[in-house]
């Protein structure tokens, strides 16, 4: 009888390999009870934005859905056992705990279970908790004077800039959000008409700040400076004597500009304007490029 006892053992133990076996098999060629998972990648407690976690459940089942965190602990039940239909699930997280305190820095995964399938799923798409404040330095600008005229000459102000990771910059001018880029790994921006530059002339005071992937704001970087200047007059008021000169600077990228004086008006390209007096009286000089247009009062003195 002891001779039949390895040959017993030996089959016995295939038989139970062939069964393990069978049983992964089955397991393999088996459907997931959820599909189509959808998980946003970071979060950051402090910006009151939600992450997204989206699936679909296969069949009508009692689910409940927690976040635990990389030791399987659980640190936010996100829905109780309910009875759910098959379809799409969708659900948030704002990166905070059962108490609405924030949980620390790290990764964290969504936890299914199926109470009918007797099914408890780690999906594998990881949450990052991330509090780190991003911050910008400006580098430079390319400009000082900038002129929006559409001419292809200064119409744009870059600013240049570095961040302390992955971040997208914000342009403010006179404290209104005027530019937010796109990428999180640009470090130049552009600004000029189709993109809010304002039209008006004057100098704007300006300024930079970050937001990371998780949506958290850094901190503003100091004002700088930029002046919106389409055509200027270097005086308000030009005094000339009768039959002498009127001499002026005027300050334009234009090629060229037009003037107007009285029933006297012309096109030039020169930087000062000289033109004949004229009689003794007070006149309006219009200087004018692309629409936009500078006065000043000419007294033409006897």
């Amino acid at each position: 009888m002891a001779r039949f006892l390895p040959v017993v053992l030996v089959v016995g133990l295939l038989g139970g390999s062939a069964a393990a076996f069978a049983v992964t098999e089955r397991l393999k060629l088996e459907r997931s009870p959820i599909f189509a998972t959808r998980v946003g990648k970071v979060v950051s407690p402090a910006s009151g934005r939600r992450v997204p976690i989206d699936f679909r459940v296969r069949k009508a089942d009692d689910l409940s859905v927690a976040i635990v965190d990389s030791n399987d602990h659980v640190v936010r039940a996100l829905i109780p056992s309910h009875h759910v239909r098959p379809g799409p699930q969708q659900l948030t997280w704002n990166g905070r705990d059962d108490s609405g305190s924030p949980v620390p820095d790290g990764l964290y995964r969504p936890r299914v279970h199926l109470a009918g399938e007797h099914r408890t799923i780690l999906l594998p798409n990881p949450i990052a908790v991330d509090t780190k404040v991003p911050h910008i330095s400006l580098t430079r600008t390319s400009l000082e004077v900038v002129s929006p005229d559409g001419d292809a000459i200064d119409d744009y102000l870059t600013v240049f800039f570095h961040t302390s990771e992955p971040a997208r910059a914000v342009l403010y001018a006179n404290g209104r959000r005027v530019v937010k880029v796109k990428s999180f790994s640009a470090h130049s921006l552009k600004w000029g008409k189709r993109n809010g530059m304002p039209t008006k002339p004057g100098v704007y005071r300006l300024w930079l700040r970050s937001i990371d992937a998780a949506g958290n704001p850094g901190p503003r970087t100091p004002t700088f400076r930029v002046q919106i200047r389409y055509i200027e007059l270097g005086r308000n008021v030009i005094r000339a004597r009768a039959g002498g000169t009127i001499n002026v600077r005027v300050s334009t990228d234009a090629r060229f500009y037009y003037w107007r004086i009285g029933p006297r008006h012309g096109r030039v390209g020169n930087r000062r304007l000289s033109l004949a007096a004229g009689a003794p009286g007070r006149y309006q000089l219009v200087v004018s490029e692309r629409g936009h247009k500078a006065r000043a009062l000419v007294v033409v003195s006897p």
